[in-house]
């Protein structure tokens, strides 16, 4: 039954479908819908979100929109670390990895040296994290509360505390208590806590005596002045970073210079500084809402003075009269080390803090290379051995890409005079030339890019290696045999020097080691064994390359040139049994198979050669000649 709106159809016709003009304007209808959808979102619903989110922070801390920044008295007398150490009490710190003290004035945490790190081979002197403000490299944490009404007097920098109970070091077994009666009801506590590594508790109490209930903020904050003196931007990012919410922000000194103030809130999170080796971070009690900022302050007489601070606020605490309320938190300062970080993330439940480690977009890779390389160590003790081990792992792993490269490059060895013969007949017609060459590929099966592209993956796991003995903090300073005692460092010996014997020095950019010359020969001897290049400028590369590829290498660490020698060494044995499989001579074990091989292939191409000449001659004669 038809409905009433349907205009009648013939019998037999086809059911009609909808009218081109009617398809137009349900396109045109679509898009102009969405079109008006986007525009309204980004230009009317983003703004009024953003404007309700800023006024709520806003009735949360009318006075001051997250925390205060933090000052310096005289902020140009910069004195030795030493003397302004000895500008107020402190408590002493003492566990088996840090050493340092807690200043009873402002409470801070400004004084860590790690114990078991030492700036140099010589283990002279201790890495310094921490250093009061006012110092050369000023870098401290802050912690506190700030007032909803600015009439009600909280902690500042300025304040004195004191200890509960006797003065003896903060350690993993003495947990510490300041107190701070503000004279008008409230008295503020702070409980310190630290484990047998890099973590620091702290727990912050108000007790209020009053009659009335006290709004404030708890707030933390770890900031620097200046930029390191070791920054550097090379393989792993140094800087201000933080994991906020669901997302991880990098945001560099460059970056906080053209946006001084970058501002984000989520329930979770931590937020510090990051360097090479190293970490401070403040991390607030989770799954609670707090607003995080990465800031700079700009110095104008001296740049290099410069403050850049990252800091955390939670959301307004109401202590009811009579009562008290808590916030706990934790602060990490130390070496990165991600067995370490690891246990933190699970126990204390921080989301992505393995994050505080660089591994890089090739994370997949880096990190298990990391694991493998500190397993390795575990069983041998050495780190050296480790990355031999690792290099033997890793050449196993990648045995079938590589056996299929060696393959592909002994195959078109074979096919080599042939190739010759193809290009000195049709080399003034390209397109020909290139129809007989794959014909000639073909025929022979052989393909050549077959070797490239298994060799191409292989550089990524090179560069995950090179990460690896970059950042890993285990790393640094580790020794191997001999002269090298520093295998995140360059080779410390040159062949411009004979190694030292001679008694001169050289400039930094000559030192090429020992493992140097040895990965320089076996990149010799991986040429020697792959086909020619048939251009003449690509052979001429081919030529350069392992000479370049050594002194660029040779400035890399130690251990990078020793896993690319021991790589190298491996591929070369894969390479010659390959070629012996297939019947392809190995000049290098063989000199007379060698020369006898060489001066084969030589006639053979000359006979190719000649015949060529011949039929191109006889191509030109006329044809009565031919005759």
């Amino acid at each position: 039954m038809t409905s009433p709106l349907t205009p009648p159809q013939p019998p037999g016709s086809p059911k009609q479908g909808m009218h081109p003009k009617d398809k137009r304007n349900l396109l045109i209808f679509v898009v102009a819908s969405l079109a008006i959808w986007f525009a309204f979102d980004h230009f009317v619903l983003a703004p009024r979100v953003d404007a309700i989110r800023e006024a709520q922070l806003a009735k949360q801390a009318p006075e001051a929109n997250l925390v205060a920044v933090a000052t310096v008295k005289n902020a140009d007398a910069i004195l030795p670390r030493a003397e302004r150490l000895t500008e107020s009490k402190r408590l002493a710190i003492d566990t088996p990895e840090i050493k340092g003290s807690l200043s009873l004035k402002g409470g801070r945490l400004d004084d860590i040296v790690l114990k078991n790190f030492y700036t140099d081979l010589e283990n002279t002197d201790h890495v310094i994290l921490m250093s009061p403000s006012g110092s050369e490299g000023a870098h401290y944490t802050e912690s506190g509360w700030l007032a909803k009404d600015s009439s009600v007097p909280t902690p500042s920098a300025e304040t004195i505390w004191s200890v509960k109970g006797n003065d003896s070091p903060l350690s993993p077994a003495n947990p510490v208590t300041l107190t701070w009666s503000n004279g008008a009801g409230l008295t503020f506590e702070r409980t310190y806590t630290v484990d047998d590594h890099f973590m620091f508790g702290l727990t912050q109490r108000v007790i209020n005596t009053t009659d009335k209930d006290v709004s404030l903020y708890p707030y933390l904050s770890v900031a620097r002045r200046g930029i390191p003196k070791d920054f550097t931007q090379s393989v792993g990012y140094e800087g201000p970073l933080g994991y906020v919410g669901d997302d991880m922000h990098e945001i560099s000194y460059n970056d906080l210079s053209d946006e001084p103030v970058q501002t984000f809130s989520a329930l979770n999170g931590w937020i510090g500084f990051g360097e090479k080796y190293w970490l401070s971070a403040v991390i607030p009690q989770q799954m609670s809402m707090h607003t995080y900022r990465f800031q700079m302050v700009p110095n104008k007489k001296d740049p290099d003075l410069s403050l850049y601070q990252m800091d955390v606020r939670g959301d307004e605490i109401v202590v009811p009269a009579k009562d008290s309320v808590e916030d706990a938190s934790h602060i990490f300062i130390g070496a990165k080390k991600l067995s370490l970080i690891n246990d933190y993330q699970d126990t204390l439940q921080i989301k992505h803090f393995d994050l505080a480690v660089d591994f890089g977009v090739l994370y997949f890779l880096t990190k298990p290379l990391y694991i493998a390389l500190i397993f390795f160590n575990s069983l041998v003790g050495n780190f050296g051995v480790a990355i031999i081990l690792l290099t033997f792992a890793v050449r196993a792993l990648v045995y079938p890409l590589a056996s299929k490269s060696y393959r592909s490059f002994a195959a078109l060895r074979k096919v080599s005079p042939k190739m010759a013969e193809i290009k000195a007949r049709y080399g003034s017609d390209k397109a020909r030339m290139q129809q007989e060459l794959v014909k000639l590929y073909e025929t022979e099966k052989v393909n050549p890019m077959a070797g490239c592209f298994p060799l191409l993956l292989q550089i990524p796991i090179f560069f995950a290696v090179y990460k690896v003995i970059t950042i890993a903090v285990e790393m640094r300073h580790a020794p191997f045999f001999g002269w090298i005692h520093d295998l995140s460092a360059i080779d410390p010996v040159s062949v411009f020097n004979l190694f030292g014997l001679l008694p001169y020095d050289v400039p930094s950019i000559l030192y090429i080691g020992p493992w140097s010359l040895v990965m320089l020969v076996m990149l010799l001897i991986q040429k020697h064994f792959n086909p020619p290049p048939q251009d003449q400028i690509q052979r001429d590369i081919a030529n350069y390359m392992p000479w370049i590829m050594t002194y660029m290498l040779s400035h890399f660490a130690s251990g990078l040139v020793i896993y690319w020698a021991f790589s190298n060494m491996l591929s070369v044995l894969q390479q010659a049994l390959i070629m012996r499989s297939m019947g392809v001579p190995i000049y290098l074990f063989s000199p007379d198979a060698s020369r006898a091989h060489h001066d084969s292939h030589k006639q053979e191409t000359e006979k190719a050669l000649e015949a060529v000449k011949k039929d191109l001659e006889n191509d030109q004669k006329p044809a009565e000649e031919k005759v």
